[in-house]
This record gives structure tokens, sequence and C-alpha cells, in this order.
């Protein structure tokens, strides 16, 4: 099975992707290659539009995307088109803030012997701890269902399948990548995970994606859309899961000697 690992960084940030090396260099061997990452701040609005619709971000989010943001989904894009491009049967995508706490040649090896098949898959779960409401826990490493999907695009799995649907169905974007991809029903696929989350954000580093440009938030539309979002995820789970599931999603323990989550 052919896979690499996909670390985006910008060219103007030559320290973060040194620092990305050395979370993997006790395993040299690893096939590592580095995305040049999009400067939304560089690009001209030409360019941008290439990918992103205004129109688009008015109707799906409640505020205008920051030049960070929509570099961010352009960098993600680069991946998934050069998954396509190499015929990778998967990427490891990272971003260049990332920290690693496991046996990650353990993890590669478990998502190439999943024989369920699956587009993409959340490795880092950042801010709070999202209930599973699906999965068998295994040894090593168990593939799991959130019954919401984590916020984060630090750290996913994303397959030859999954690059090929995101692609037709991302493009152009209006929302922020990790936002978009808490719409599995809307991609077409459920977005699952790898257990224990071995990945996580460096918070030493200041974020190249926020910046410092004020949010204009419609708070009419924040709130609608919060809704929305509530109720299509209800019913996606109902659909897929069944009641009992829901009610019986949890929080799984973290091993120990892992970096505990927030709650």
């Amino acid at each position: 099975m052919r896979y690499k690992i996909f670390i985006i960084n910008l060219a103007r940030s030559p320290e973060r992707y040194q620092q990305a090396l050395a979370q993997l260099a006790a395993w040299p061997d690893l096939p590592v290659e580095r995305i040049d990452a999009a400067d939304g701040r560089a690009l001209s609005e030409a360019e941008i539009n290439q990918y992103y619709s205004a129109a688009l971000n008015q109707r799906l989010h409640h505020k205008i995307l920051k030049p960070g943001e929509k570099g961010a989904f352009i960098s993600h894009i680069r991946c998934w088109q050069q998954i396509v491009e190499q015929q990778l049967d998967f990427a490891l995508i990272l971003e260049d803030d990332f920290l690693v706490d496991g046996d990650l040649p353990a993890l590669l090896k478990a998502i190439t012997e999943l024989t369920q098949p699956w587009h993409l898959l959340k490795l880092a779960m950042p801010n709070k701890q999202q209930k599973i409401i699906a999965g068998n826990p295994q040894p090593a490493f168990s593939l799991i269902h959130f019954k919401k999907n984590p916020i984060s695009a630090v750290a996913q799995a994303v397959s030859l399948d999954g690059a090929k649907l995101l692609l037709a169905r991302e493009l152009p974007f209006g929302r922020p990548v990790d936002v978009s991809m808490q719409y599995s029903w809307q991609l077409g696929f459920q977005a699952m995970g790898m257990w224990p989350l071995i990945f996580k954000p460096d918070l030493g580093f200041e974020s190249t994606i926020s910046g410092k440009q004020n949010e204009q938030v419609n708070r009419r539309v924040f709130y609608w859309r919060r809704l929305e979002f509530s109720l299509a995820n209800l019913w996606h789970n109902l659909r897929h899961y069944g009641l009992v599931a829901l009610l019986q999603a949890r929080k799984w323990p973290n091993p120990t000697g892992r970096t505990r989550l927030s709650n």
C-alpha cells in the first residue's frame, strides 16, 4: 500500500517545518513530503477565487473568511491533488504545528490494515473531547465514529477515493476547511477516526491562519447555522447508528501516558 506523510508549511516559516521534522525524527524511514502552503496574504484575489466563492461563504458561513483561512483550505486542496496525481492509497496530512505522542508507525500500519472502506480519518481532537458513538476497542488502534466530528485539521488521513470526493465536492469552498469536514453528510461520507488520537497542536507557535483581522460575525446566521448543524448531525446519527447507540455514546478514556484532552 502506497502512502506518504504530507506536511503543510509556508515558505516563510522554515523553523516550523524543522520543528515538524523533529517530531518525526524517531522514524527516519517514513515517507515525508513537504507541501508548499498557500499564503493567503500573498495570493492575488484572482488566484484565491480559483478555489474560493464569496457567494458560498455568505450562504454557508457566519463570517467572511480571513486570508489565512482561505490559504489553509487551498493548502489542503493541494494535498488532495497530490494524492490523486501520485495515486497514493492514502496520505497522512499534517499542518506544521503538530505534536505527536504515540507510535506513529503502528498507527500507519493499522490504517493500511483497515478492511472497512473509508475516506477521511480524524487523528487529533485539540479542543473539547467528543463522544464516540461506535467503535470496537482494539489492543492498538481502533476505528471509531464520532458523535460529532472534531474541529481541527492539524492531523488527518485522506484516502485516494476521499481525495477525489473532496476535490469534486469542495471546489469552490466557502467555509474553513476544518468546519467543512464536520459536514460529512453533505460531503457524502462519514469522517471516522483512529483511537487513541496521538496528534495534537503545538500551542507554542502563533497561528498563521487566524491573523489579526477583525471578525465581522453575523450573529443571526451564526445561531441559525448552529441549529441547522445540530439537527442535521442528530438526524445523521439516528439514521446511521440508531437511537440506542446515540444514547450510549460516551467519551473513551485516554490510554495511560497520553496527554489528557480537555472536557
